[in-house]
């Protein structure tokens, strides 16, 4: 079978069902292509063991083992698989159609965002460790804790794969950023190893940045001997989270024994921080100087009310600094002068207000004359004319003011769900799909919900124009 993509004319047909179609790219054992299943009529992907690594014992055994172990888990961040069998001598594996963007480069996310994904790698990989047996004394086999092998591949989902996208002569130093210490020492792996990589991909999710590198694979793997990863607000100086800082310090601990056991206790931490965010985020900031008992001065006493004039009794003496002075008559014509200035004052507030409300009232009829009937509304003498080009009728002046002009174009290949409601869980929420490339308006947003930053957007499809939600992550602004 060829390694290069195959055109439609000569793609081949596995065993007269998988129908190849495209090269997506090369992992650390497998060439991975799409294909189409003609017997079920849906997309998959091929992973074909390497043509340089036929006829090697280890590399072959090791393909076969992982495959088998593939099959026998289960969960939605993970690659469910299909089929799996040999042609040509070359195992093979079918599993899911997946694609995406790795979370590697994609951008500083939002605190939300990061805990959300983080819990599903997190619960994958318990799944995994839970499954131990003779064959894997481990756990079930998973793919390397990476940022790169971690593709966004809808609004809020994510997958962990062995990514094609990265070169195999790179996979070394990505991965040796996420090597737990003991390893560099020769000892074997354990449970709390992945707790390690967990961590450390959680640092990364939270700030941008990976808190141990070094020039090579080999450097960056010793580093973690003896490097310690900084509090976050040292790289991101707004983020301020204790709970967080004392979770990783006990994920990335430099003894296993002083970790988290395995994937689901640092699961069930991560669920913990989750319920406390919105009472743990905040903005960095001392906290507040409690002065001790000693240095508080003696709390002065209330003063005394001052007696009023009917409660004194006559004839006593009225106390030192309390006397009253009379303040000197007003002048009439200055008092009148002054009503006089104020009224006016009054009048102009109200004419001024009368005519904000009779502008408001005619811009807003005036967009639903266009609206609804889309006849020429006449404008009234005196009145600004108003744009009514491509910017929504006689309030695009107002989409220029509150941010209409913002455009963004939709950047998913498969297209992007349109939804009435920012709730990526409910089906029945879709509206259309939004080919890509296509441009949307911004109206409204961005609004997190459910860990997703949403626009409220205006888009023409098929000849209709429609108003709705969209996930932020599949929208790319528009220069």
């Amino acid at each position: 079978m060829p390694e290069a993509a195959a055109t439609p004319a000569s793609a081949p047909l596995l065993f007269g069902r998988y129908r190849v179609a495209e090269r997506l790219g090369t992992t650390r054992l497998a060439t991975v292509y799409t294909a189409t299943d003609e017997r079920l009529q849906r997309r998959v992907l091929l992973h074909l063991l390497r043509k340089d690594l036929v006829g090697q014992a280890q590399p072959v055994a090791r393909f076969t083992a992982q495959v088998s172990q593939m099959a026998r888990r289960s969960h939605p961040a993970l690659l469910e698989v299909f089929d799996s069998g040999e042609v040509h001598g070359r195992p093979f594996m079918i599993s899911e159609y997946c694609t995406g963007r790795p979370l590697r480069g994609l951008g500083l996310l939002t605190v939300e965002q990061a805990l959300l994904y983080l819990r599903q790698v997190a619960g994958a990989v318990a799944v995994c460790q839970a499954r131990r047996d003779a064959d894997a004394p481990l756990g079930l086999y998973h793919p390397p804790i990476s940022s790169s092998n971690l593709l966004l591949v809808d609004e809020g989902r994510v997958k962990l794969v062995d990514s094609w996208q990265l070169p195999p002569a790179e996979v070394p130093g990505d991965l040796a950023h996420y090597r737990a210490p003991e390893l560099s020492e020769g000892h074997a792996a354990t449970p709390a190893s992945t707790v390690y990589a967990l961590g450390m991909l959680l640092y990364e999710l939270l700030t941008g940045v990976r808190p141990i590198s070094g020039p090579d694979a080999q450097a960056t793997a010793l580093a973690h001997l003896s490097a310690q990863i900084p509090p976050l607000h040292v790289a991101r100086p707004s983020l301020y989270l204790p709970s967080a800082d004392d979770l990783l310090a006990r994920a990335t601990a430099r003894a296993p024994a002083q970790r988290f056991p395995d994937a689901q206790a640092f699961g069930a931490a991560l669920d913990s921080l989750w319920r406390d965010l919105g009472a743990t985020t905040r903005p960095l900031a001392p906290p507040p100087r409690t002065p001790s008992a000693r240095s508080q001065p003696p709390a002065a006493p209330p003063p005394a009310p001052a007696p009023s004039q009917s409660t004194v009794l006559p004839g006593a003496a009225r106390p030192a600094g309390r006397v009253r002075r009379q303040a000197p008559a007003a002048d009439p014509v200055a008092r009148r002068r002054q009503g006089l200035a104020r009224g006016l004052l009054g009048w102009l507030v109200l004419l001024g207000l009368v005519a904000l409300v009779a502008t408001a009232s005619y811009f807003a009829v005036s967009t639903l004359l266009d609206r609804l009937t889309r006849l020429p509304v006449p404008q009234v003498p005196g009145l600004p004319q108003l744009p009514t080009a491509d910017r929504g009728g006689p309030f695009g002046w107002l989409e220029e003011l509150f941010g209409g002009d913002e455009v963004y174009l939709v950047n998913i290949t498969e297209g992007l769900n349109l939804r009435r409601e920012p709730d990526a869980g409910d089906a029945t929420n879709i509206i259309t799909v939004v080919p890509n490339g296509t441009p949307v308006r911004k109206l409204e947003g961005p609004r997190v919900e459910g860990g997703i930053p949403w626009l409220r957007v205006r888009v023409t499809v098929d000849g209709r124009e429609l108003e709705g939600w969209m996930s932020l992550n599949y929208l790319q602004r528009k220069e």
